[in-house]
């Protein structure tokens, strides 16, 4: 992506770890990315603040304490009223038993987010998404003048 696509990086509103923050920030560095970290216990609307500068091509939610799943939900639902064509993909540890994990994963996807990344093959997984999503990514979109995103 080589810095002129951008990358949104946040967790939920109660997701106080950094740590997967920060490595996901360099992963995806040193994979071409250019990538704007929210930091831990990150708010919907500073997500949306964000996201209304129209420079964000792919918004990542990371989240490791076991609410991912229904503050995702929510954070998708503000998310995809706004900006229904932005790539949002969601990882982690979502719920608090990998069984539940696996479960709502489907729930994730109806709700709009394009990939759930759980598992042990997580990060192969979002680097494969990564490398399709870098064939396919157009050039930065632009807010609409209906608040709907728009490419440029």
């Amino acid at each position: 992506m080589n810095g002129e696509h951008t990358c949104l990086l946040a967790t939920v509103e109660s997701d106080a770890h950094m740590w997967n923050l920060v490595y996901l920030q360099l992963w995806l560095s040193e994979h071409g990315v250019s990538v704007k970290n929210l930091g831990s216990c990150t708010p919907v609307e500073d997500i949306l603040q964000v996201l209304a500068q129209g420079r964000t091509q792919l918004l990542v939610i990371s989240s490791v304490n076991g609410h991912g799943h229904y503050q995702g939900l929510a954070l998708i639902e503000e998310i995809r009223r706004r900006y229904p064509n932005l790539p949002c993909v969601i990882g982690g540890k979502l719920t608090t038993s990998q069984d539940q994990t696996r479960a709502v994963r489907q729930q994730l996807l109806t709700a709009g987010f394009d990939q759930v990344f759980i598992e042990a093959d997580a990060i192969a997984a979002f680097e494969c998404y990564l490398d399709t999503f870098k064939k396919r990514a157009r050039p930065p979109f632009v807010l609409g003048t209906d608040t709907a995103l728009s490419w440029t």
